[in-house]
């Protein structure tokens, strides 16, 4: 019976926080709280943006929190840099380190809604974008060593996810067309596993351009023996 008394009074709380009105500065003086119960309940009901420490104290959200409170903060941060206005507030070193970080959450709704931002995100600032680009191809290079060391552990499997969505990322970004994209993009071509063969299709299928190197991986993934990897093929 005390269990279930402990469950009605979360829900009556829940529903009376809901139902709060809060002023914008009660909102981010929660943020920056460690009470998880509220905090989320805030991030889903901040509604603007007023400086950049406001930007990095919901993008510090993202991060080492409970999931609940991550994917909140994930949501709003696609909400603020798709309404364009709020863009200028993410180009920062930490925020594109923390969305980077964010890509390879354990959760895929976080790694989903953080990779949709990245296309209007760097759309217009070619500088970040370069920047961010750099990071994510180091990241790259360091998941290929670690599955090198792993080889079929469990924790392989984790770098496999890791990899998904940084090809889902890379995708977003249509990056310029150099070795760093040729050797990314040669090296997940020949990964057994066929979801990140698909992702290669779709980076391929994003692009605008194309060099001697892609038209190599390209007609290898237009044979792929996969359904899945060769419907991405059929754009290039």
């Amino acid at each position: 019976m005390t269990e279930e008394i402990q469950i009605i009074n979360e829900i009556e709380k829940a529903v009376y926080l809901c139902e709060k009105i809060y002023t914008h500065e009660e909102i981010i003086n929660i943020l920056k709280t460690e009470n998880d119960f509220e905090k989320q309940i805030c991030l889903l009901k901040l509604e603007k943006l007023l400086s950049y420490d406001e930007a990095e104290l919901l993008v510090y959200q993202l991060t080492g929190h409970h999931g609940l409170i991550r994917e909140a903060a994930a949501l709003k941060i696609n909400e603020f840099i798709t309404a364009d206005r709020y863009i200028l507030y993410f180009l920062t070193d930490y925020s594109q380190n923390s969305l980077l970080k964010a890509v390879n959450d354990i959760n895929p709704n976080i790694c989903r809604l953080i990779c949709a931002a990245l296309k209007p995100l760097f759309q217009n600032n070619d500088k970040e974008k370069k920047e961010f680009l750099n990071i994510l191809y180091n990241r790259f290079h360091q998941i290929f060593e670690e599955l090198e060391t792993l080889k079929r552990s469990n924790r392989y499997t984790k770098k496999l996810f890791n990899l998904y969505w940084c090809l889902e990322a890379l995708a977003m970004l249509n990056p310029e067309i150099d070795s760093r994209l040729e050797s990314v993009l040669s090296t997940t071509a020949n990964i057994r596993e066929y979801t990140i063969r698909e992702k290669t299709a779709m980076v391929l299928a994003s692009l605008k351009t194309s060099s001697i190197e892609l038209d190599k991986i390209k007609n290898k993934l237009k044979n792929d023996e996969n359904f899945y990897v060769k419907r991405y093929s059929k754009a290039f």
